[in-house]
């Protein structure tokens, strides 16, 4: 819309761009991220300010309902079944294999948007065809993730502006009266009691949204991550029966990662624990020990090699992370035992928009927030605990923290 020339910066993120694409061509690891970061950075100064707002309050909350709105009758769904190997298929018969028998007309400009926003192929005169993305739509966890975020969290957000209103514009200072309480009317119920209680089917969804989010990262026992064999492996004694715990674990996908990427090198037990109705949950390999435990109390497995908390520090206020881990402590044997924080390690100046925007999804959910290192190292040593050293795999954005008694 501007007729300016472009700006010194813009013509950098171009050149950045031909760089980036010539690297990602020839298979350099990191393009693909810094090609991604890049990219969002150059639609933002290209865009004229009114660009911006339409297509940040128009076209990406349209976008998000017509996503939502196909969850309820499975276009994702007939839209993978019919659309054959990239040709697409008509609206009247994608229609035709939807639930609930939706009028061929809103399922075309349904279709319409979501390929005009890239989530589908238009690939001839209302024909559509599905994409990565929307064959994803259809896996379980993806729907519980979107009616999570869309039909119940997003109320949260909405309530953002009357409670900072209310509450003189002061960050909430506990889990238990919050942004979250304020919307859902639960003042001293945390959010996972909250969903224990009163909404059981959304923790289940928070549970496939906490499994979703592990997928296409880099995981933290990867080699280029932390190293396990050198700083665990290596190190274990006979008499351990444990070797590691994973505290707060969700239904299990990083210990049966861990079990899957050392099938034969770990010696001693592995134990997942969390709460019972999350743990019963959980598909793991029936050698992994399932343990309901309640993390501000005493840890039950004594003289384990490691016991690795996977965003559970970014979840709780200093006082309840202190409290978490002067309950393992006492079970960690001196000069062998390790506590792994898998998180955010926030940097000082320019942080990623995953780690600002899950840092306010924090806030508003559990009264919480991201830290950084400096954050990090005086939590630890309230708790008895050590920094031996910080791990970060070169395309991700958490890290692992490794920590001894002090």
């Amino acid at each position: 819309m501007s007729t300016d020339p472009p700006s010194k910066e813009t013509l950098d993120l171009l050149d950045s761009v031909t760089s980036l694409s010539d690297a990602l061509k020839s298979g350099q690891q990191g393009a693909r991220e810094g090609l991604l970061d890049v990219c969002t950075k150059l639609v933002s100064h290209l865009s004229h300010p009114s660009e911006q707002l339409l297509r940040l309050y128009w076209a990406q909350p349209t976008h998000l309902a017509v996503i939502r709105l196909g969850i309820d009758f499975k276009l994702f769904h007939a839209l993978k079944h019919v659309s054959g190997q990239g040709e697409g298929a008509t609206t009247a018969d994608i229609a035709s294999h939807c639930s609930g028998n939706p009028d061929p007309e809103l399922v075309a400009r349904m279709l319409r948007h979501l390929a005009a926003m890239g989530t589908v192929r238009e690939t001839g005169p209302n024909t559509f065809a599905s994409t990565a993305m929307t064959n994803a739509y259809t896996e379980t966890a993806y729907e519980d993730s979107i009616l999570f975020l869309v039909d119940f969290f997003q109320n949260v957000h909405q309530s953002t502006p009357a409670y900072f209103r209310e509450n003189g514009f002061q960050p909430p200072k506990s889990g238990v009266d919050g942004l979250y309480q304020y919307t859902f009317n639960c003042k001293g119920s945390h959010l996972f009691e909250h969903f224990e209680k009163s909404v059981p089917e959304q923790g289940k969804r928070f549970a496939s949204m906490m499994d979703l989010w592990s997928q296409g990262r880099p995981r933290w026992f990867d080699p280029e991550f932390y190293p396990v064999q050198e700083r665990l492996i290596a190190g274990v004694t006979q008499d351990s029966e444990f070797f590691l715990v994973d505290v707060g674990g969700g239904t299990g996908h990083d210990i049966e990662g861990l079990k899957q990427a050392f099938p034969s090198d770990i010696s001693g037990k592995l134990v997942l624990q969390d709460r019972p109705e999350i743990v019963e949950l959980a598909q793991v390999d029936s050698s992994i020990v399932k343990q309901p435990h309640d993390f501000l109390t005493e840890q039950p497995v004594k003289g384990a090699r490691a016991y690795f908390l996977h965003s559970i520090i970014q979840d709780w206020s200093d006082e309840v992370n202190t409290q978490i881990l002067k309950s393992i402590v006492p079970a960690m044997k001196k000069g062998y035992s390790k506590v792994l924080i898998n998180d955010y390690v926030v940097p000082d100046q320019g942080a990623k928009w995953p780690q600002t925007a899950l840092d306010w999804e924090l806030m508003a959910s559990l009264g919480s927030r991201h830290r950084t290192q400096a954050d990090h190292e005086k939590l630890y040593k309230g708790a008895g605990l050590k920094i031996n050293g910080i791990w970060r795999h070169p395309h991700s954005l958490d890290s692992v923290i490794e920590l001894e008694l002090a």
